[in-house]
C-alpha cells in the first residue's frame, strides 16, 4: 500500500461520508433488505435488484457492554482498518428510529431479545458516543452505493429540491401570502362598493 492511500485510510471520513439513509428512508424507495448468514464481510447493495444485504445480529441486555468493549478492543490492538467500529457506524446510520429497528427485526436481520424495538434503536444510536470516525474500503463502497441509489430516485430529488428552495425560503413565502392577502382585501373592499357581477358582465359585454 502506498504512503498516499496509507493517509488516506487513516483519515477519518467527513460527516457526508458517513451519512446514509434510514432503513425506512430506503424501504419507501424500494430497497428490500435481507439477512445473511456471513459475517460483516458480507454487508453488500445490489443496485440492480435494490437489495440491501445484512448480516444477522443478536440483541440482548450485555449487548451493549460487549459491542463498545469489541470497539475500544479493535481500537487498541487493530493496525488496519477498524471494519466492528465502521460496522457499527452503519448500523447507527440506518436505525434512526423504533419503526427502522422493527424493520430490520421482521426482515431477520436483527435478533431482538429487548423488551421493545424502541431499546434497540436506542442501543445504536448510543453507540455513536463512543466511536471514533473510521474507515473501511468495503463498507465505505456499500455506504456509497446505497446513497448514490437513493439520491437517484425523482422522489428524494423532489423533496430536496422543496426543502432547499421552498421550505427554506419561508421569508418569501411569508411576503408572497401577505401580498396575496392584500389583493384579496383589495378586492373584498372594490365589491363592497361596486357590485361585481355588474362589472364583470360590462367587462363582457365591452368586449364583444
Amino acid at each position: 500500500m502506498s504512503s498516499s492511500s496509507k493517509t488516506l485510510m487513516n483519515k477519518p471520513p467527513s460527516v457526508e461520508e458517513i451519512t446514509i439513509p434510514s432503513v425506512t428512508d430506503l424501504l419507501n424507495c424500494g430497497v428490500r433488505f435481507v439477512a445473511t448468514a456471513g459475517s460483516i464481510s458480507n454487508i453488500s447493495f445490489d443496485s440492480k435488484t435494490r437489495t440491501f444485504y445484512l448480516p444477522t445480529i443478536g440483541l440482548d441486555v450485555n449487548s451493549e457492554v460487549f459491542l463498545r468493549n469489541l470497539v475500544a478492543y479493535e481500537a487498541s490492538v487493530a493496525s488496519g482498518p477498524l471494519v466492528i467500529t465502521r460496522y457499527t457506524e452503519l448500523m447507527n446510520g440506518i436505525i434512526d428510529s423504533e419503526e427502522d429497528a422493527k424493520i430490520l427485526r421482521e426482515k431477520g436481520i436483527i435478533m431482538n431479545h429487548l423488551k421493545s424495538d424502541k431499546e434497540v434503536a436506542n442501543l445504536w444510536n448510543g453507540m455513536s458516543k463512543s466511536l471514533r470516525l473510521s474507515r473501511v474500503a468495503e463498507l465505505d463502497k456499500v455506504i456509497e452505493d446505497v446513497n448514490k441509489y437513493y439520491n437517484c430516485r425523482l422522489k428524494v430529488k423532489v423533496v430536496k429540491f422543496m426543502k432547499a428552495y421552498v421550505f427554506s425560503s419561508w421569508q418569501f413565502l411569508t411576503f408572497l401570502a401577505a401580498i396575496c392577502l392584500l389583493l384579496l382585501m383589495a378586492l373584498q373592499a372594490f365589491c363592497s362598493v361596486y357590485t361585481c357581477s355588474r362589472f364583470f358582465q360590462s367587462a363582457l359585454n365591452s368586449s364583444d
